[in-house]
């Protein structure tokens, strides 16, 4: 070939360039012992060449299953991962650990006494009869329909002594309200700083409830923010699983902006369901 097509042929042609960054391929060599000798070559962060060489040995480990198990192991595969070899593939699919169950000794006994202790409850509830505490009804409070729209109904039956309503005794029969009576503070005398924290935080607390459980406080905190600031924000958890037990109680530094917000995220869906947003009540 003359001189000027040499010349002229690309550099990434030439069987001569010598790349010093280049690395030599993986090496596998198969021992007499049954053992394969891998050696391989990296770059450290100096640049310089590393050559790590492992030798590894293959045990065949034989393990009793089910015939029906073993069949189906030897199943052609269909779809997409038709004509691919058998067994699972580690870019699709994640084998799970076999775990072993190793009954107790006594488990027996144990089940013996968890069934004679299940019995004697059954005795001692026999002629007793469930009433719920809302609604009256034959069934758990827990499982109660209307646990999160009505109240207890002994807490109307019987209403604490904050809450008695005072008619005029003139004769007119006409309700006055808590701060018109006599002795009563004014209606801005708790707000002005005789009254507690507690008592000012209430005014402008709302309870969420139907919260997702895979619900945070950073969530709700970002839901509610949009309508003025907000100063806590508290999501009952779960001690063991850490999820949220479906309702949340969210504090605003005013009414006017709390109410706000309760008209606004008051059937508001998040997640797979309707969010349910009204007043806190002040615990007895």
């Amino acid at each position: 070939m003359p001189a000027s097509q040499r010349a002229a042929v690309d550099w990434a042609e030439d069987e001569d360039f010598d790349d010093s960054s280049a690395l030599p391929p993986q090496q596998i060599i198969a021992n007499p012992d049954g053992t394969k000798t891998i050696i391989t070559y990296r770059l450290n962060d100096d640049g310089k060449k590393i050559k790590t060489t492992r030798k590894i040995k293959t045990t065949i480990v034989k393990e009793h299953v089910n015939p029906r198990v073993a069949e189906r192991r030897d199943w052609g595969k269909f779809g997409k991962e038709k004509g691919k070899p058998k067994g699972p593939d580690i870019s699709t699919t994640t084998i799970g650990e076999n775990m072993l169950f190793k009954p107790s000794m006594n488990w027996k006994a144990s089940q013996k006494e968890e069934a004679a202790q299940g019995q004697d409850l059954k005795t001692q509830l026999k002629d007793k009869k469930v009433t719920c505490r809302i609604c009256k009804a034959d069934h758990f409070t827990a499982r109660c329909p209307y646990k999160d729209t009505l109240p207890p109904m002994d807490d109307l039956a019987a209403p604490s002594a904050g809450n008695e309503v005072a008619v005029d005794t003139e004769g007119s029969g006409r309700y006055i309200a808590p701060h018109l009576r006599k002795g009563a503070a004014g209606a801005g005398d708790k707000l002005a700083g005789t009254g507690s924290y507690r008592e000012r935080d209430d005014l402008a607390t709302l309870r969420v409830t139907n919260v997702s459980e895979l619900a945070e406080e950073q969530d709700l905190r970002a839901m509610f923010e949009r309508f003025g600031r907000v100063t806590r924000v508290f999501l009952a958890k779960d001690r063991d699983t850490g999820r949220s037990k479906g309702f949340a109680f969210v504090s605003f530094a005013d009414r006017a902006e709390a109410a706000k917000a309760c008209e606004r995220m008051d059937g508001h869906g998040f997640g797979h369901l309707i969010l349910r947003v009204e007043f806190a009540k002040r615990g007895t």
